[in-house]
């Protein structure tokens, strides 16, 4: 009798616990399911382009004959541990596509994952092609790279340019690789129809004033001669000056960033340029150069929750 009551007391209290717990998952959970069904769990947070908030480092780097026959894997790893400081880099003197899709995949490898935009050939005996690069996570392209049409022939290696988007930061990237020459007067000559070209990609898409202009213009900006098309755009800022240098003996500086602070709101004031060669080769010019390059990247931070159009 003891165990046949005890078993009774038993199977009350477990229909009891079932009840209350259908009841509580039927009820309680719905509901706070409910509560939370319009809420994105941080996994399920956006990650495209359009909806990042944050900065963006935009980069300019001349790579010294970034081609695919030239560059072993060694090279090209301690080219993208360089690379994947930025989120997107215009970069120069590029001579093949193998090498962008060998760049590509090993900055997969080392967790970054870019895409690019890569112009055709470009010069007159030396060819090579521009890049952008860009982490596809951050910037998406919102008009694809295209050679500007020097019909003048002004330039031996014509300008490339293509329009990008971060959050609500849309910008046009105009890239250079100015002559050397045998002379000053060869580099000027090309410097100062850049001004042209800025305002005719500007003509182009008027509603867009986020025009960048970067690159290697083999003179430094204290050369009044070659920059004062430029400089006679309203606003137009160069962001690096002596002394500083982007040539890795610190001999000169020719790569540097350009644009109209009155439309470009979006520069948050950070920027620099990223001596490698001190940092990865102890001031061994030499390996430095032949390993990676004689220049150094030049970069500038910019918020992509301004919009600036």
């Amino acid at each position: 009798m003891r165990k046949s009551a005890k078993s009774i007391i038993i199977f009350i209290f477990l229909v009891i616990l079932g009840f209350g717990l259908y009841y509580y998952y039927s009820h309680y959970t719905t509901l706070e399911r409910d509560k939370v069904k319009d809420l994105k769990l941080p996994s399920e947070i956006a990650t495209t382009p359009d909806a990042y908030i944050g900065e963006i480092k935009l980069a300019s780097w001349n790579i010294r004959v970034f081609s695919n026959k030239e560059r072993d894997d060694n090279e090209l790893r301690r080219i993208c541990q360089n690379l994947t400081k930025y989120d997107f880099i215009a970069l120069l003197e590029v001579k093949d596509e193998q090498i962008l899709k060998r760049t590509q995949n090993m900055l997969a490898i080392l967790g970054r994952s870019y895409n690019y935009q890569v112009s055709d050939e470009v010069g007159k005996k030396i060819k090579e092609r521009y890049a952008f690069l860009y982490d596809t996570a951050k910037i998406r392209v919102l008009i694809p790279g295209q050679v500007f049409p020097d019909t003048r022939d002004y330039f031996i290696r014509e300008p490339f340019f293509a329009t990008f988007r971060s959050g609500k930061f849309d910008f046009t990237v105009i890239a250079t690789h100015i002559l050397y020459g045998d002379k000053a007067s060869d580099r000027r000559a090309e410097i100062q129809h850049l001004a042209e070209v800025y305002d005719q990609v500007k003509n182009g898409n008027p509603e867009e004033k986020d025009i960048i202009l970067v690159g290697d213009f083999n003179r430094e900006p204290t050369d009044n001669v070659a920059f004062s098309n430029l400089r006679s755009i309203p606003s137009m800022t160069n962001l690096f000056n002596p002394p500083q240098k982007s040539v890795i003996y610190d001999s000169n500086l020719y790569d540097n960033i350009w644009f109209q602070k009155e439309y470009v709101k979006a520069y948050t004031g950070k920027k620099g340029i990223d001596k490698f060669d001190e940092t990865d080769f102890a001031n061994n010019n030499k390996a430095a150069s032949l390993a990676v390059s004689d220049h150094r990247p030049v970069w500038a931070i910019f918020d992509t929750k301004i919009d600036d159009d």
